[in-house]
């Protein structure tokens, strides 16, 4: 079976000695695995230019006796994220997001889901490529968002007890997925201590990550601003970037319930020398 596809090169890894697997998410079809016969030697062919990774190309593919894997025929550019790798902070979050994206497509099963992360993806690596805002920023824009793409949205339009809207002091509930006002938290500890100790005593986990109001107006505006306006806003300094980057990152890898190479890999280059 023959298909004409479009998609993006989120991973690339040897098969043998000339050969090559690259995985390309695609709108249509979810996440493909394909091979490429000669895409590891030095030639390379006609192939080496839109397979390689953080390319978005036209694709045809066909399938051979293994279900799993599709063949590379040919193919163009579309447009090409490559000079990322010139950079290597920015080739190792390119790489993180690839693979957060990858992991949550699924094999050979494109939906609105898919295809909206995918445009988002798009995006983010553009505006990465382009300098339009920091990496922190755009990391935790692609994290809340693909958390909501793929059902975790959390409510964060008011307080979950008492449905203040705009409090100067909010806390995130990340194990709930949902926001708490400081007056509603600080009764909350108060009439529930001993509740969260027998909890922590159990294995539970209480996860709670301290916003600003700008920082909670930045969370809302991920969640809500059209595809093509999701970087169209600013953070005051670092330090609001970075408390709106760990409370995304935070609350996704807890609801996946997972970790990544990539991530470790790119955080242990983005601040070397902090732990």
């Amino acid at each position: 079976m023959l298909i004409t596809v479009n998609g993006l090169v989120t991973r690339s890894y040897p098969s043998g000695d000339h050969d090559r697997v690259i995985h390309i998410i695609t709108e249509d079809h979810g996440r493909l695995a394909v091979m490429v016969k000669g895409g590891n030697s030095k030639r390379g062919g006609g192939a080496a230019a839109c397979t390689q990774l953080f390319t978005y190309g036209n694709y045809e593919l066909y399938s051979g006796n293994n279900g799993d894997l599709y063949w590379f025929r040919g193919g163009s550019v579309l447009s090409s994220f490559f000079n990322l790798t010139a950079s290597l902070v920015n080739a190792a979050l390119a790489a993180y997001l690839c693979d957060l994206a990858s992991d949550m497509t699924e094999r050979e099963s494109g939906d609105v889901e898919t295809s909206e992360l995918l445009r988002m993806l798009l995006n983010s690596l553009y505006a990465l490529e382009k300098g339009m805002r920091s990496p922190t920023l755009i990391k935790g824009v692609f994290e809340i968002r693909s958390a909501a793409l793929m059902g975790y949205r959390p409510n964060l339009v008011g307080c979950v007890l008492c449905g203040e809207g705009y409090p100067n002091e909010t806390y995130f509930d990340i194990m709930n997925g949902c926001m708490v006002c400081a007056d509603c938290q600080a009764k909350r500890n108060r009439l529930a201590g001993r509740l969260y100790e027998a909890a922590e005593e159990l294995g539970e986990r209480s996860i709670i990550c301290p916003l600003s109001a700008s920082v909670l107006a930045a969370l809302r505006y991920a969640l809500t601003a059209p595809a093509g306006k999701i970087f169209s806003f600013a953070l005051a300094d670092e330090e609001e970037e970075r408390c709106f980057g760990h409370a995304a990152e935070t609350f996704l890898l807890n609801q996946l319930e997972r970790d990544f190479d990539t991530l470790h890999f790119y955080r242990s280059i983005e601040s070397p020398g902090k732990k």
